[in-house]
C-alpha cells in the first residue's frame, strides 16, 4: 500500500475500509491528485492505470467499504 501526499487524519477515515478491500482484493495504490481533493486509486498496486477516481476522502472511504460489500 502506498498513500501519497494524504493527511493523518485521510489515513485514519480509511483505514478499516482500505484494510478489509485489501484483504479481500489484494496490495492497491492511493494517489492524490496534484489540485483538488480527490484521490486515484491503483489495483493492483503496480498498475499504471487507475480505477477509480474518488472526488475527496469520504467517497473514496465509501468506495472502498462499497467494493467491499458487494
Amino acid at each position: 500500500m502506498r498513500l501519497l501526499i494524504m493527511t493523518k487524519r485521510q489515513k485514519e477515515i480509511i483505514e478499516d475500509n482500505l484494510r478489509a478491500f485489501e484483504h479481500n482484493f489484494g496490495k492497491v495504490r492511493i494517489e492524490k491528485e496534484n489540485y483538488g481533493l480527490g484521490f486515484y486509486v491503483f489495483s493492483p498496486a503496480n498498475s499504471d492505470s487507475y480505477v477509480q477516481y474518488c472526488y475527496n476522502i469520504d467517497y473514496l472511504n465509501g468506495w472502498l467499504y462499497g467494493c467491499v460489500q458487494a
